[in-house]
Order: C-alpha cells, then structure tokens, then sequence
C-alpha cells in the first residue's frame, strides 16, 4: 500500500516530552522525526522516527544497543524514500520530504512505514 508524506517535522525531545522521556530511550535519542502521511485510501497516521542529530545535522552514532537499532532505521528510511547520501543532512532537508511516497504497511490494525 502506498501513502504520501503530508507533514515532516524534526524537534528535540525534550519538546515533545517536558518531563522525562519514554521508558525504552536511550540517553542518546535527542530529536524525533514526526512524520504525517495518508494512504491513497484516505486514511490518516503518524509516524515518530527517534534518534540522535549530530551538530552537522547528520544522523549520529549510538553507544546503546537499542538506540542504535532506532539510528539504523532511521537511516533505512531516509535511503530507501529520500535520499542515498550517506551524510544527508536532515534539518536543513526535511521540507523536501513532503509529498513524497512511501510503501506502508498494517501491522496489528496500526499503519507502519515499510522499511
């Protein structure tokens, strides 16, 4: 199933969160990627990529497991949809990201991007 990007917005989570972050986020996951889509049936969702921003607007690397399992998806989907550099530089290239299409899926009645 295929959907279209409607909104991409990068934060820091500590804007999205004001208090502690969710239990399984490593201190190294910094910014979420809040991505907004809706398939060619109409059918709106949402989709949080989370991971660390380096200062050169790069993804960064993680020392934690789990954090880097997140670094490598959001990696994943930037090369499969967006782009294939290597250094993509997200902040200053994320308002290119909308109307862009990506493969979907359902899983457990929730709508995932395929990656």
């Amino acid at each position: 199933m295929k959907a279209l990007i409607q909104n991409a917005k990068l934060m820091r989570i500590d804007r999205v969160w004001k208090g502690h972050k969710p239990q399984g986020l490593g201190f190294s996951d910094t910014d979420v990627i809040i991505i907004d889509l809706k398939t060619k049936e109409g059918i709106k969702f949402t989709q949080n990529f989370y991971f660390r921003l380096k200062g050169d607007d790069t993804i960064g690397h993680s020392i934690t497991k789990p954090s880097e399992k997140r670094q490598a998806s959001v990696k994943e989907f930037i090369q499969k949809y967006i782009s294939k550099d290597e250094r993509y530089k997200v902040r200053t290239n994320i308002s290119k990201w909308l109307g862009k299409e990506v493969e979907v899926e359902k899983l457990n009645g929730i709508f995932t991007i395929k990656i």
